[in-house]
């Protein structure tokens, strides 16, 4: 089964492409650009296109404070709480026969160029973690699909963060991951597994995203097996969870979720866990976990 990854330059993806290179037949590694340039015109050039508008340049000069001031002391930003992937998560290994492209511009992947290189890897499938969204031309490269790592309960939570969000909103319970076809909307093709990790006392957003991708690696590993061995039983999505995008978890936002760590919303929901987990163990689709306990 010949496999294509398209992925970001983000630790956990590149660990994703790491795992996946080493566990199946990967034929191209697409690394995509998603770092806007930064402005590099001069301090003062940028603060005279503010200094017209005073409540505007009020807020940047507040903005700039609390980069410098308050941003480098939270929890988020202590080493020890940093996502950690190991070696597999700060660069991509040098695999045998496995080509490596890496975008240029932003969001560029659905450029004709970046289709026609896809193409011509003829993959029978293509494996995404983390990638902007695919549009028709590329999605019908592969004959066997698009498949998808969505580190959340598409049921619960679409789109960006979902892990941080899910736990912002007081749900460690709907804390996980699913793999899916890539329709032309966002997170919601046909499920082929879903799983939840262990949440244990002590976690924290980072560390359950951690839990959520390594979990999810396994997942997309089983589901491209299936695909090549004819086992793939994907299920219709019914239930489409709120859509977060990237604009809202703005600082605010992440500072609150890891307030609630604080909180104690992990411990809230050790302390009632059964009831919880049931509400969302009986929406799973494909729950990967039951697979796991099968082949035991």
């Amino acid at each position: 089964m010949r496999t294509l990854v398209i992925v970001s330059g983000d630790k956990s993806d590149i660990f994703f492409a790491n795992q996946l290179a080493k566990s199946l037949t990967v034929v191209g590694i697409v690394v995509e650009n998603q770092a806007p340039k930064r402005d590099s015109s001069p301090l003062v050039g940028r603060a005279l296109k503010y200094i017209s508008r005073p409540g505007l340049f009020f807020k940047k000069v507040l903005e700039v404070l609390d980069r410098k001031l308050i941003e480098p002391y939270q929890p988020y930003n202590d080493p020890s709480n940093s996502l950690d992937f190991g070696q597999e998560g700060l660069a991509l290994e040098t695999f045998e026969g496995i080509e490596i492209l890496h975008t240029s511009g932003v969001n560029a992947i659905n450029s004709p160029e970046y289709v026609s290189w896809i193409r011509d890897r003829e993959p029978d499938v293509i494996a995404v973690c983390g990638a902007s969204l695919l549009k028709r031309d590329l999605l019908q490269v592969p004959k066997h699909g698009v498949l998808n790592l969505h580190g959340g309960l598409s049921q619960f939570y679409r789109g960006l963060y979902t892990t941080d969000w899910a736990v912002h909103n007081g749900e460690p319970e709907c804390v996980g991951a699913t793999v899916h076809f890539v329709a032309e909307g966002v997170d919601d093709g046909d499920v082929v597994y879903q799983g939840r990790p262990v949440i244990e006392q002590g976690d924290n957003p980072n560390r359950l995203y951690e839990k959520v991708v390594r979990l999810g690696v396994k997942m997309m590993i089983r589901a491209i097996q299936d695909i090549e061995q004819g086992n793939c039983n994907s299920v219709r999505l019914e239930r489409k969870g709120r859509l977060y995008l990237y604009k809202d978890f703005n600082v605010k936002a992440k500072r609150a979720t890891w307030r609630g760590i604080e909180g104690g919303v992990i411990e809230q929901y050790l302390s009632d866990q059964q009831r919880r987990d049931e509400r969302v163990r009986e929406t799973l689709i494909n729950d990967f976990s039951l697979l796991n306990q099968s082949n035991v």
